[in-house]
């Protein structure tokens, strides 16, 4: 068994940390969690309907799924691509069996204001949310999930096509013409309203 320090175990890969979260390594797990928390919780936050606690809830389940599954990992993938894939299973499983989804998608508000601008300022983002949250809305379950982790979680395709299982092609294909229709009804819908 080797012998290492903290700052050792800091620089190893996600991958090289799986390995030691397997051996019981809490240290490890530790590094890894501080490594993907923050990320995973935003990921959860937007997918969850803007639910802090539930993203909080299911945050807490990843990382347990990690410790039990810690020796099934396949180490010739990536961990990140491993943690988001879980995270999204989790998420289109609550989808599936949440009966209070409609009363759920009013309360969400998908982008939250930063302070320091102008009451103008404030007003034109207040307009130009109302209007990609509808857009957003009309889209299906797994056309939000690929345009979240593109451009918010700033994957590249092949994570993508890993953590929704689709073929590459089919990612690129369905984010090629998702931005066309967005596009298209962000013209069609002036930004008018309150």
């Amino acid at each position: 068994m080797a012998f290492f320090n903290k700052k050792d175990i800091g620089s190893y890969t996600d991958e090289l940390l799986m390995k030691e979260i397997e051996r019981g390594n809490a240290t490890a797990f530790n590094l890894l969690y501080e490594r993907y928390s923050a990320k995973l919780y935003r990921y959860l936050f937007r997918l969850l309907y803007n639910d802090a606690a539930k993203a909080e809830d299911f945050l807490q389940e990843v990382f347990l799924k990690v410790l039990n599954a810690a020796s099934s990992f396949d180490t010739s993938q990536k961990v990140s691509t491993w943690l988001y894939s879980i995270a999204t299973n989790m998420c289109r499983n609550e989808w599936r069996n949440n009966t209070n989804r409609q009363r759920l998608m009013k309360q969400f508000e998908p982008w939250e204001h930063h302070s320091g601008k102008s009451i103008n300022d404030l007003l034109d983002e207040k307009k130009w949310n109302k209007v990609l949250y509808e857009i957003m809305q009309k889209l299906e379950d797994v056309e939000r999930e690929i345009i979240q982790l593109r451009f918010q979680q700033e994957l590249t395709i092949r994570e993508i096509a890993a953590i929704t299982g689709l073929p590459e092609g089919t990612v690129k294909s369905k984010l090629f013409y998702l931005l066309k229709k967005m596009a298209k009804q962000l013209k069609t819908n002036p930004i008018t309203i309150l």
